[in-house]
């Protein structure tokens, strides 16, 4: 049905290859997924496929209404190809590959809203910004937007931790998150950042109106000149032994309680 690749040194293998370089992403406009997760929720979300990569174990293993998603795309002129496990292994950044990648165009900006927002300023780590996405997309969550040094969305380990919340969940690269800020502060939005130094988020006033929540990079924390921009500073307690939670796990944590409470705010503002 598609053809058969059997060579390592194919020229769309070595593409699929440099886009495990950041700027080879930047300059192309485009990114590799891995996994059937990922590949399911990129056709749900009509990104746009370039190349498809599949094992024929797979393709026998996932039946007949994924072959059928695979024609459409074929007829819409993406390529797709048969690799071996061996070779598919070679380009795989996991233990155990499924049996698929691809690469995508890069998600074209979509308008968002600003009523309840994440900030990243230099969060590193590729599981972390993922997984603040993720719960991000899941708590309800109009947008993320991510500082220039913020680990790049379209790593492929922040796409596995996102679990393709990344597809729809709009998602901005800034060159200055401060200027962001100060821009969303016009707004009215409420700038609430995390310190050791600030309020018990238990004790907090409840909030009524548009906030963004900032999260700091993993071992500094949020830089001076963000924490200055802050209009109201949380801390979570630490009641065990443990000194700090992983900014992930902090970011889920503050964004639940947030989205509690303004829910909350809301239901009062309507039965009033």
């Amino acid at each position: 049905m598609f053809p058969e690749i059997t060579s390592k040194n194919n020229e769309q293998l070595k593409y699929l290859r440099k886009l495990s370089s950041k700027s080879f992403r930047d300059a192309e406009g485009t990114f590799a997924i891995e996994g059937t997760k990922l590949f399911l929720e990129a056709v749900k979300n009509q990104l746009q496929f370039k190349q498809i990569f599949i094992t024929s174990t797979w393709l026998k293993i996932n039946g007949a209404s994924v072959r059928d998603r695979l024609v459409t795309l074929e007829n819409n002129k993406v390529a797709i190809a048969i690799v071996s496990p061996t070779i598919l292994a070679s380009l795989s950044g996991l233990q155990k590959p499924e049996g698929i990648m691809a690469v995508l165009h890069k998600i074209n900006s979509r308008p968002g809203t600003f009523k309840r927002t994440v900030l990243l300023e230099d969060v590193q780590d590729p599981y972390n910004v993922g997984t603040i996405i993720r719960t991000a997309d899941a708590a309800g969550f109009d947008c993320v937007v991510t500082s220039a040094k913020t680990a790049d969305i379209y790593n492929e380990k922040v796409l596995r931790g996102s679990m393709g919340s990344v597809f729809h969940l709009p998602i901005y690269q800034v060159v200055s998150l401060l200027d962001t800020v100060k821009q969303l502060k016009e707004q009215q939005v409420t700038i609430i950042g995390t310190s050791l130094s600030g309020s018990c988020l238990w004790e907090r006033q409840s909030l009524n109106g548009s906030f963004a929540i900032v999260m700091g990079n993993e071992s500094q924390g949020m830089s001076k000149q963000m924490s200055e921009c802050c209009d109201l500073l949380l801390k979570i307690p630490i009641l065990g032994q443990a000194e700090s939670l992983n900014v992930a796990t902090a970011a889920g944590i503050i964004m639940y309680d947030l989205i509690r409470d303004f829910k909350e705010c809301q239901t009062k503002v309507k039965d009033n």
